[in-house]
């Protein structure tokens, strides 16, 4: 019972140190994202925090080159659907050639934004609704996360939900 006790003791001392190392690590993390030209436009996005901004400037860069367009970006976050058919079979799925730790934080970022953004908690439901599964319907918004972000990202803008949904309206006028 004593020696359990003593490894007890042990493995605690060393949590503490590891403990100690990954607040100095977050420390380092947020001191350089404070200092990038980009952290502003991260930061401002509803639900990314400390956590999730940082990663997301990390994900997307700062060479405004590097993409063509939107659906470059959706294509490498794995946030756009990519069409399987075979025969009179045709469905949408997942896709999986993607750059892994983009898409998760775009699912991470997706799933916060429901709890922050009352646009994006309804499109999530509506998805829902539809009878889309939760990954699906987190997928599907990260979707239009990724084109917004990339609007603000090439243009050097913050969030501003106003003119997101003012920009939505116009989009929906010029489909119908």
């Amino acid at each position: 019972m004593r020696a359990k006790c003593r490894l007890m003791l042990a493995l605690v001392g060393q949590l503490e140190v590891v403990k100690e190392q990954i607040a100095a690590y977050d420390k380092e993390i947020d001191r350089l994202f404070q200092q990038h030209s980009d952290s502003k436009i991260f930061a401002s996005l509803p639900g990314a925090a400390r956590r999730l901004a940082p990663r997301l400037l990390a994900e997307w860069g700062d060479e405004r080159d590097r993409y063509e367009n939107a659906a470059v970006v959706q294509a490498l976050a794995g946030t756009s659907p990519v069409l399987f058919q075979s025969g009179k079979y045709r469905f949408a799925r997942q896709r999986k050639s993607c750059v892994k730790p983009f898409r998760r934080v775009m699912h991470l970022f997706s799933f916060q934004s429901i709890r922050w953004v009352p646009w994006a908690r309804e499109y999530y439901y509506a998805k829902r609704c539809q009878g889309k599964t939760h990954h699906e319907a987190l997928r599907a918004l990260a979707n239009i996360w990724v084109r917004t972000i990339f609007a603000m990202w090439k243009n050097r803008t913050c969030y501003d939900e106003a003119a997101f949904i003012a920009a939505r309206s116009r989009h929906f006028n010029r489909v119908a």
